[in-house]
């Protein structure tokens, strides 16, 4: 098991710890943040990891920390002894949750060279105002520095049309980045330092990040999985810009996941609802009960005046959702408008299938906006059923009936 230190900060911690002779990895775990990309409530937090690989006449630092946290990244390099012999910075992925540490470093280490894809120049440029010894890489490119051999590949659009991988071929290591990245607070260095619970809960944490921030981009995922497979085939290790490193085969294992995940949609029914005062929660809590005792995996999320779900949780669940139900009240003579944004992002990041807009309404219904604008977004099979509060209350089995149906159903074209 790895050896590793912790810097307790109150609100964040810096970890830092030897991934393999060679290597090490500095952690920053972020209890900061509330909402990754401001979008995305992680309660779990997330950290940001950062790499330094010692080739002898000197170091490579290998991704870097959110902005506001680059002089700490350079307090810690320079009490570790390295920032005098820094000699390069790979940049995998330009997003500033990961190079925002460079402008603090490429300060206080002059002459740094940069190495990252070609757009990732223009990009430093645009972000921080920078022009620094930068070396584009080519896919499939080999360089040496000092002893070792670095191999970069480019997986565009995963999730940023400059993001590398890089691999140090002589120590086995593959640096992905936001791949294979996960959420959580874990303090540990290695997957395989978690027990069994743990690593459920790991990977679990992993398809919400796949789902939040990976998802809309799947059929890149498929197309650069070749790739992927190849550079993990030819790792002892994978070691990710958020989580934790993993050994070969559970990163392969996690590639499967990424498959599966890009490409699968089962018979899983998640339900949305959103009830002012009653109605359409009382229709969901009994339609979960009887699509349950059918067989039928649901996940019931909503808005209401006591509470209401996180939205990356529920773009979570709707990925591979096989149907899914909305029961929603009209605001203002409008579709509800957290409805409205919770299915733009669904629809935005894992795509839909079938669903069913259950419109409970008194004067005037929405379903028809509802079922445009989900056409729209690209839901090629949309149903509407109309329903009274006073129906919604009593009317479960009719709706039961209607999902039943619709699950069964094959899918249209475009699902």
């Amino acid at each position: 098991m790895p050896a590793y230190s912790v810097e307790d900060h109150g609100s964040f911690q810096v970890v830092v710890g030897e991934v393999k002779p060679g290597v090490k990895v500095l952690k920053l775990v972020d209890g900061e943040t509330k909402f990754f990309e401001a979008l995305w409530e992680i309660p779990e937090g997330v950290s940001y990891n950062a790499y330094v690989v010692d080739y002898g006449q000197g170091v490579i630092l290998v991704d870097g920390w959110k902005t506001g946290y680059g002089p700490l990244l350079v307090d810690k390099l320079r009490q570790l002894g390295v920032l005098d012999r820094l000699s390069h910075v790979v940049v995998n992925h330009m997003e500033p949750d990961h190079s925002g540490s460079l402008p603090e470093v490429l300060e206080a280490k002059k002459g740094v060279r940069v190495l990252g894809h070609p757009l990732t120049r223009k990009l430093i440029k645009d972000f921080y105002g920078l022009e620094p010894d930068f070396k584009p890489v080519a896919d499939g490119e080999r360089m040496s520095v000092g002893s070792l051999t670095l191999r970069f590949s480019h997986v565009p659009w995963l999730h940023w049309p400059e993001t590398i991988v890089s691999q140090v071929e002589e120590l086995g290591v593959l640096f992905t980045c936001d791949i294979f990245g996960s959420f959580g607070s874990h303090r540990a260095v290695a997957l395989r330092e978690l027990g069994e619970e743990q690593r459920r809960e790991y990977y679990a944490l992993a398809r919400k990040y796949f789902a939040d921030v990976v998802a809309h981009y799947r059929d890149f995922v498929v197309k650069a999985s070749g790739k992927l497979k190849e550079a993990i085939s030819s790792s002892e290790l994978v070691a990710p810009g958020h989580g934790l490193v993993l050994d070969r085969a559970e990163a392969s294992g996690l590639l499967d996941l990424y498959l599966d995940w890009s490409t699968s949609r089962g018979g899983k029914v998640l339900l949305l609802y959103a009830s002012m005062y009653g109605h359409s929660e009382k229709l969901v809590v009994e339609l979960s009960r009887r699509l349950k005792e059918e067989g039928v995996e649901v996940s019931l999320h909503g808005f209401n005046d006591k509470h209401r779900h996180h939205v990356s949780d529920i773009v979570n669940d709707a990925l591979g959702a096989g149907l899914i139900v909305v029961v929603s009240t009209v605001y203002e003579n409008s579709m509800f408008p957290l409805v409205k944004y919770t299915l733009e992002l669904v629809a935005h990041k894992t795509g839909c299938g079938k669903v069913l807009f259950v419109d409970v309404h008194g004067w005037g219904g929405k379903g028809v906006e509802a079922k445009k604008l989900l056409e729209s977004l690209g839901c090629p099979d949309v149903v509407v059923l109309e329903l009274k509060p006073f129906e919604a209350s009593t009317g479960a089995e009719r709706v039961v009936q209607q999902v039943l149906g619709l699950a069964r159903r094959p899918s249209r074209q475009g699902d």
